[in-house]
């Protein structure tokens, strides 16, 4: 799988949760997030247009899900070490 150009957030609630989305995306015109988990209402920007490698391995998260996610639903959420 290639790379991708994705931006990271950060939950303000719970620093433990991340947000995924493709380079560019606004994460204020996305409701489904929050709507599963509301720890997702408030976001900083963690890093911008990070070169995600699906098969790679960040802090214990599953990459190739988080890749698969991004590319279907356009998002991904996730927890450092889960």
């Amino acid at each position: 799988m290639n790379l991708l150009t994705v931006d990271l957030y950060q939950s303000t609630i719970n620093p433990d949760k991340f947000l995924a989305l493709p380079a560019g995306t606004d994460p204020d015109r996305l409701t489904a997030p929050m709507v599963f988990d509301q720890d997702y209402g408030e976001l900083l920007r963690y890093r911008e247009a990070f070169e995600f490698d699906p098969e790679q391995t960040y802090a214990g998260v599953d990459a190739a899900k988080i890749a698969a996610e991004i590319l279907t639903v356009k998002w991904a959420m996730y927890s450092r070490g889960s």
